[in-house]
């Protein structure tokens, strides 16, 4: 999926949903509570088929009937990757809604599903941006919803950015939270922002104990490997990612290889073995992972040394290996000029 930001948008989102059904009397009140609780739980960790087996076992409790259970069922597709299916529990979200501030939350989710599924098509936008203006006109106060379509308009057309800008000052004037403002601001200051796949800030430290942010990393090329010791297309690939940083030197390009690994002697143990000698991460609590929307084993990011996602690899071809297809890319990058080795 691509525009990680809106990645940020979904977390707020669901973290703000009201539980009020919750203990209310009425058909299975009790079995109810029970699998709408074990539905939150299973989102909050990540298990996204059982938190959707949960809350709709919960939505049936209440004759299918719960705007809260379709939109954190939304939320887990969305999470998934299953974006379809997110659009349509947004819908049925909206149609039983209790009232206007669940229907705006409604449209603002199937806004970000929308606003993912339409790629880097500029043309496709027109369709988030009905959904964030329906948020907003229903929910006037959320600057979330004004973000999401400022952002929205940004990368529709150049010629919204004064509209885009007015979203984005209002998102400011509604006492957004730190995190927030601080995009608005980032945007309202360069509104090119809203047009590139810009990476989000991240600092770790290295197995090596190295500390790495990426704003350390400015004017270098970044290869961003997310892989685990369980994934074997991820272990084929090892090979061909030591190769990669054999071609160019580290002052040019940095490979950071981020695993999802719950296991830390495994991990430890794997990059021993194999000797991975680059720069080494295992992010224990997902949350780089989960700020670059990370969904599937291997994937790759290239990013420019401006900060801006320049392509993303997913899964092994088995026709084209990963360092080819990282080659090509490399390539055409203006930084590695003549920085290959051979």
């Amino acid at each position: 999926m691509k525009k990680l930001g809106f990645a940020c948008s979904i977390v707020v989102l669901s973290a703000c949903l009201p539980a009020s059904l919750i203990g209310q009397a009425g058909p299975g009140g009790a079995a109810f509570k029970e699998q709408f609780e074990q539905g939150q739980q299973a989102l909050k960790a990540g298990k996204y088929k059982d938190a959707i087996e949960s809350l709709k076992k919960a939505n049936a409790w209440q004759g299918n009937a719960c705007g809260e259970c379709y939109l954190l069922v939304a939320v887990a597709y969305y999470k998934s990757g299953k974006l379809n299916e997110s659009v349509e529990n947004c819908d049925l979200a909206a149609a039983v809604a209790s009232d206007d501030k669940m229907r705006a939350t409604a449209h603002s989710l199937k806004g970000n599903a929308l606003f993912a599924a339409a790629g880097k098509d500029s043309k496709k936008m027109s369709a988030p941006e009905v959904e964030f203006r329906s948020a907003i006109q229903l929910n006037p106060k959320s600057p979330l919803f004004h973000l999401s379509l400022a952002k929205t308009l940004l990368w529709e057309s150049k010629d919204k950015d004064d509209e885009a800008k007015q979203e984005l000052q209002a998102c400011l004037d509604l006492n957004a939270d730190e995190k927030m403002a601080s995009e608005a601001r980032l945007l309202l200051a360069d509104p090119r922002r809203g047009r590139e796949d810009f990476a989000p800030e991240f600092e770790i430290s290295t197995l090596q104990g190295q500390q790495v942010s990426l704003k350390q990393l400015a004017g270098r090329i970044v290869v961003m490997d997310f892989w685990a010791t369980w994934c074997p297309p991820c272990r084929a690939s090892v090979p061909e990612l030591k190769e990669l940083t054999k071609k160019y030197p580290v002052e040019k390009l940095m490979l950071i290889s981020v695993s999802a690994d719950k296991d830390d002697g495994a991990w430890r143990e794997f990059v021993a073995k194999k000797k991975m000698d680059w720069a080494q991460y295992r992010d224990a609590d997902h949350k780089v992972l989960n700020a670059f929307a990370i969904h599937s084993f291997p994937t790759y990011l290239v990013i420019d040394g401006d900060g801006i996602i320049k392509e993303r690899f997913t899964g092994m071809n088995p026709q084209e290996s990963i360092v080819h297809r990282l080659k090509a890319t490399l390539r055409q990058m203006p930084q590695l000029e003549g920085e290959a080795r051979k």
